[in-house]
């Protein structure tokens, strides 16, 4: 199903409408309101985005924005909210949720993986601001960083903003107060830039690489797949070893290579079936695997092959869920949208 990516497309009026209950009896037909629900409705396509509780907070996508430029600042007190600008947006084609990232426009916040004479990456951060029309996701914020190249990145997984509220009247007031922590924040910048160190400096071999990928994105295979899932997950495969070979050419054969495999395929991921998670939920396991393997690694006795049975074990229970509960993210949210 085809994403938006454009800004333009999120930022339609939103507006609050009652909701009825047409029935016959007999041969009158009737409308009773539903006094505790009320839609959520796209006032230029006139599409219902969510049926929600009357005592839902609706926050707009532009309102939601503007927190994020406050947000911003906040967290990063020597910036001004003009010197950030929308880096990327992703939000299904019904539009009932939306991710916004904003990155600084200059270079005061980027900070280099290694030293200049030994081919620096350049990386930044960025917030991501998580909204929704239909309740099935909190009002957040989120730190990421990036790789600037090749724009791929990662949401963290250790909460440095201390704001995200379900939509109600009793949790989001008229005016937000972002609580920050700043000494936080900064650890986490060294253990980013520590971790990545680490990745270097360990071996894996280019046929490691899938295992690895798979392995930190919770990528399975169809239990009982049919012809054309079978030739979806062949064409995964092939995706994901043109992007190996591509990195390893580029980075060597270690986990660093193997990191920015995993995070380019987690920040574009293909449209395909065999895929269950959309791009924020893959950035969010990015950011987790980065902090288990810094941690695993430290271990005594740590193997690239012991990380590897870890993750294979993993992704052997992932497989063996039910089929309900193995459902891809996506097919879920499609349902929950569009019953309204």
């Amino acid at each position: 199903m085809p994403r938006l990516t454009k800004l333009e497309e999120i930022l339609f009026p939103v507006q609050e409408h009652p909701v009825f209950v047409s029935f016959s009896d007999g041969d009158v037909s009737r409308q009773l309101a539903v006094p505790e629900k009320k839609a959520i409705v796209n006032r230029t396509s006139h599409r219902v985005l969510g049926v929600v509780s009357r005592g839902y907070r609706l926050v707009s996508n532009k309102e939601a924005l503007d927190m994020a430029y406050q947000c911003c600042s906040t967290v990063f007190p020597n910036t001004k909210p003009g010197e950030w600008g929308v880096k990327a947006i992703d939000a299904p084609n019904t539009a009932g949720h939306c991710y916004i990232d904003l990155a600084h426009n200059s270079t005061v916040l980027d900070f280099f993986f290694v030293p200049a004479n030994q081919r620096p990456d350049l990386f930044g951060p960025f917030i991501r601001v998580t909204n929704s029309y239909n309740g099935l996701r909190a009002l957040g914020f989120d730190i990421g960083f990036y790789r600037k190249v090749c724009k791929n990145g990662m949401i963290m997984p250790d909460s440095i903003i201390r704001f995200k509220f379900n939509h109600q009247r009793s949790e989001i007031g008229k005016t937000i107060q972002f609580e920050v922590a700043k000494q936080r924040l900064a650890k986490l910048t060294t253990i980013f830039t520590d971790s990545l160190t680490g990745l270097r400096n360990c071996a894996v071999q280019l046929p490691q690489f899938e295992s690895l990928v798979c392995g930190a994105l919770s990528l399975t295979p169809p239990n009982e797949p049919d012809e054309r899932q079978e030739s979806d997950w062949e064409d995964l495969r092939d995706h994901l070893a043109e992007m190996s070979g591509r990195y390893v050419s580029e980075l060597g054969e270690n986990a660093y290579a193997a990191f920015n495999t995993i995070t380019e395929f987690a920040s574009h991921p293909p449209d395909n079936r065999c895929l269950h998670r959309d791009r924020h939920s893959l950035q969010r396991l990015a950011g987790s695997w980065l902090t288990s393997f810094r941690e695993s690694s430290r271990r005594p006795g740590f193997s690239i092959t012991s990380h590897l049975d870890e993750l294979a074990k993993e992704r052997a229970k992932t497989s063996a869920r039910a089929p309900d509960q193995n459902k891809s993210e996506r097919q879920r949210i499609w349902e929950l949208e569009t019953i309204s």
